[in-house]
């Protein structure tokens, strides 16, 4: 088990549970008849990445992980397959709970698959992911909440792998990999899209995002911290770790943290989410407006492109006045290609097909998240003039 800089790996590959971090430090000690716990490793300051072992006892009475699924929309389709494997996990069955929250009217579908899994089922009506999950850790009796969304399909080992960064004790977060089993054009990019950021945060000894796909936290800095934004409807996670990033707390990344999610298969539904994820990153941006410059998720060319199509839709505008604009336009045309080239170079080299398509898909990305970004200004203005604060 890696604990210095940078995303951890498991390097016990033969000994699943030295993979299982030391995360019941502040737990009292089970009575006389109490289980022992399996041997966990602990990396030894003086030893570099070798382990110093110790036995606990812990009172089996209660997991060590809870793990909270909310169910919002119609993401009940995609239940019964997550919970089939969450339990399914290298993890001990005994050592992590399993909390389903209902968002909306009562559904008994839901309830049904809660209650055939075996799991603590709750429900709410309509306040949204964030409350869901919020209501879930509040019920949580676990030290350590993962989160993950019913339309997830966890790897084998994903909860030991989401636990074993908080054998580093500083450590208050984490955020796990999606991936997608999809074989469509748009998914593909998708998932490149996604690589690409895991590639650029996988060099960094912190982060300061995680999507609640699969997330890890401590409960204590959890609850303390506020847990998630309610009134936001989404973007709830970025604004989160932003409050924990604020507060000087480490996040870090587990790239073997692996959930399997189904992309958008539509041009259309993917502007729609890229549009929705560009309104609350605007929201969120005026509480946290140093994260507007650079974060630990978004790419810096990214951003160039969403200023440059500003710039482009302005000169188009401009040329119906005066035809100097005309070369304007290209010149901004030019450096937006420009901007895409490192993007557009590293696809090309992993799926030729999606990298043709990259200039196309990526102006798709780019005004879709700039349309998002205008209607969450203009509703942070709307609500000032106004004199409301709902967040």
């Amino acid at each position: 088990m890696h604990l210095g800089p940078g995303p951890f790996r498991c390097r016990e590959k033969r000994r699943p549970e030295l993979c299982r971090a030391t995360v019941l430090r502040g737990l009292q000690p089970a009575p006389a008849s109490g289980r022992p716990l399996p041997v966990v490793g602990k990396r030894s300051p003086t030893q570099g990445n070798a382990y110093s072992f110790e036995e606990r006892f812990v009172d089996r009475r209660f997991p060590v992980i809870s793990v909270v699924i909310p169910v919002v929309c119609d993401a009940s389709k995609g239940l019964s397959t997550c919970l089939d494997a969450l339990e399914r996990q290298t993890m001990p069955r005994g050592e992590y709970e399993i909390i389903v929250v209902n968002d909306g009217p009562v559904d008994i579908t839901v309830e049904i698959i809660a209650n055939r899994h075996g799991v603590t089922f709750l429900s709410q009506s309509r306040r949204g992911a964030a409350a869901a999950r919020n209501l879930g850790a509040r019920h949580a009796r676990g030290e350590i909440l993962l989160f993950t969304d019913a339309d997830c399909i966890p790897k084998s080992n994903w909860i030991e792998a989401m636990i074993a960064p908080f054998a580093d004790q500083e450590v208050v977060g984490v955020c796990g990999v999606v991936r997608t089993r999809q074989t469509g054009l748009i998914p593909r990019f998708i998932q490149l899209e996604y690589d690409y950021r895991y590639r650029n945060i996988a060099k960094r000894s912190r982060i300061d995002f995680i999507n609640t796909g699969t997330a890890g936290y401590r409960k204590q800095v959890f609850a303390e911290s506020g847990g998630f934004q309610e009134a936001l409807l989404g973007a709830e996670d970025a604004e989160f770790s932003f409050r924990l990033a604020n507060r000087g707390y480490k996040m870090v990344f587990a790239p073997e943290a692996v959930v399997y999610h189904r992309h958008p298969e539509s041009i259309l539904e993917y502007a729609r989410r890229k549009a929705h994820y560009g309104y609350w990153r605007m929201v969120i941006y005026h509480k946290h407006p140093h994260k507007a410059v650079a974060d630990s998720r978004t790419p810096q060319t990214q951003k160039i492109q969403i200023g440059l199509l500003f710039l482009l839709i302005a000169a188009i505008i401009g040329s119906i006045f005066w035809r100097g604009f005309v070369w304007l336009i290209g010149g901004l045309t030019l450096s937006f290609l420009l901007a895409s080239l490192p993007f557009w170079w590293w696809v090309l080299r992993r799926d030729l097909q999606a990298g043709l398509f990259v200039p196309l898909l990526l102006l798709v990305s780019t005004a879709s998240v700039g349309a998002g970004m205008i209607a969450g200004l203009t509703y942070e203005w709307m609500r000032r003039f106004k004199g409301t604060d709902r967040h």
